[in-house]
């Protein structure tokens, strides 16, 4: 730190011209006791055409550098990326992301994706930049040198740059390409350095759209992938449901169980039989009910038309109609001519022919009780004979159905497999025709107005003014510290 000492007083003009400087105090130290205390500052008025020349010197170098640098512009676009895509469809291809770390990594991934070898290389391809003279690097002198020395061991990096323009001009574009992620954001800059604004932000623009295609054709591939992955197990899952059925068919083909309405048809016929044998016992015990009343009426010695049968019968109520005339007009005769008069005797028989016939009537009523009882005894017990021989052939089938519904749970457990991939095979297919990506730009690159590098010439010169300054200053210093010492 420079001080002055107290007690002395000195201009301003004094202390930068020797010359003309006055001591303040006739009690002032001699110089040599000044330096060996402080550091003057008239040396810097000595060495003025030093800081001069070395301010002059780096404005120089300042406008050489602003000459003979290749300005440098730089475009920014900004993009959206949405960590969850577009919920167009209930089942999608892409998984789902739910926490905020997740989320973060899925856009870092992103950004990262954004600055893709695949990404940029449409920019290559669109843009024609192979062509372009700033991305078609030509080797110097030094990779020359390096060349001749390994050409006799058959390699030649020069050539290989030389035969490969598009590989050139993309590991050009990945150095003047940057992404960055905003802080606490799900935005994007992405920012493209080149020598020419226009193209900056072309370039720029063209890079946002490959992100674009790119996603897309990448969730078009992912649920092409599945798409056909899908397809290919249906074959298989459509034979497997085949042979499966053809199992069940053929063993119930082979065990005799044949069905129809899912129902078989001895479970149809066991269920049928066993309701015609409910009503032949039913039958049987009204046949044997009546049957059993014409016995007992028989037994006790009662007529036997005063049965239901016999009272209800049409032909009996003819033969008493025909038995009651009959006795009436053997009566009437009787009164009139006498017991024994022929006409007397000839309505007696009459009488008992009609009373015969009655008889008889009654007799072949209870012969058809009887035979209707033991036809329905014997209805009754072939049935029941017949339902013992389905019970036991339902039994055997009772016992091979339990393999037949295992036969059968494997075909409803193979269809469901199928019908599910079957669908699902047709979801994904249309998911090929869907954009589902969370992506937009929202602000497209526009041509900068001013360069990027080197800065602006007013900052330039500044910076390279105070440079020279300060480099002055201290090699006045340096050169009156020298002069000092020595």
């Amino acid at each position: 730190m420079f001080q002055i000492p107290r007690g002395k007083f000195v201009s301003v003009e004094n202390g930068l011209n020797p010359q003309r400087a006055r001591p303040a105090d006739s009690s002032a130290p001699p110089p040599a006791a000044r330096a060996a205390g402080e550091l003057d500052l008239r040396f810097l008025w000595h060495r003025r055409w030093w800081i001069a020349a070395s301010v002059a010197a780096s404005l120089l170098v300042a406008y050489a550098a602003d000459l003979l640098i290749t300005p440098r512009y730089r475009a920014a676009a900004q993009i959206l990326i949405g960590p969850v895509d577009l919920r167009v469809i209930e089942k999608d291809v892409m998984p789902l992301t739910q926490t905020a770390d997740a989320n973060v990594i899925q856009v870092e991934s992103e950004t990262r994706v954004l600055t893709s070898d695949k990404v940029l290389l449409r920019v290559v391809e669109g843009e024609e930049l192979a062509s372009d003279p700033e991305f078609r690097a030509r080797p110097g002198a030094l990779r020359q040198a390096i060349a001749a020395l390994l050409a006799p061991f058959g390699s030649n990096p020069v050539r290989r740059a030389e035969e490969d323009p598009q590989i050139t001009a993309l590991r050009a574009l990945k150095r003047e390409v940057y992404a960055v992620r905003s802080e606490r954001t799900y935005v994007v800059d992405l920012m493209v350095d080149t020598r020419d604004p226009d193209k900056s932000a072309r370039i720029a623009n063209a890079v946002a759209r490959a992100y674009l295609d790119e996603q897309s054709a990448a969730r078009t591939a992912a649920a092409r992938r599945a798409s056909d992955s899908l397809i290919a197990r249906l074959a298989e899952l459509k034979s497997r449901v085949q042979r499966a059925e053809e199992n069940v068919q053929r063993y119930k083909s082979d065990n005799d169980m044949v069905g129809a309405g899912g129902v078989l048809v001895q479970d149809q016929q066991l269920s049928e039989l066993n309701g015609l044998l409910t009503t032949a016992r039913a039958r049987t015990a009204e046949a044997k009910a009546r049957y059993d009343q014409v016995a007992e009426l028989a037994r006790k010695g009662l007529d036997a038309g005063s049965t239901n049968e016999a009272v209800s019968s049409n032909t009996i109520g003819r033969l008493r109609e025909q038995y009651g005339a009959a006795a009436r007009l053997e009566a009437s005769l009787a009164a009139k001519l006498g017991p024994r008069h022929p006409d007397v005797q000839d309505a007696h028989v009459q009488a008992r022919n009609a009373q015969r016939l009655v008889t008889e009537e009654i007799k072949r009523v209870a012969e058809a009780d009887r035979g209707e009882y033991e036809s329905a005894l014997a209805n009754e017990r072939s049935l029941a004979a017949k339902l013992d021989v389905l019970k036991r052939d339902s039994m055997e089938t009772s016992l091979a159905s339990v393999r037949l519904r295992e036969f059968e749970r494997e075909v409803e457990a193979s269809r469901a497999v199928y019908e599910a991939f079957l669908v699902r095979a047709r979801e994904t297919q249309e998911q090929e025709r869907l954009d589902t990506a969370n992506v937009r730009v929202i602000s497209d690159a526009q041509p900068p107005i001013e360069r990027n590098w080197p800065p602006r010439r007013l900052v330039m010169f500044s910076a390279a003014a105070l440079a020279g300054l300060a480099g002055g200053i201290g090699f006045a210093g340096l050169g009156e510290f020298v002069r000092r010492r020595s």
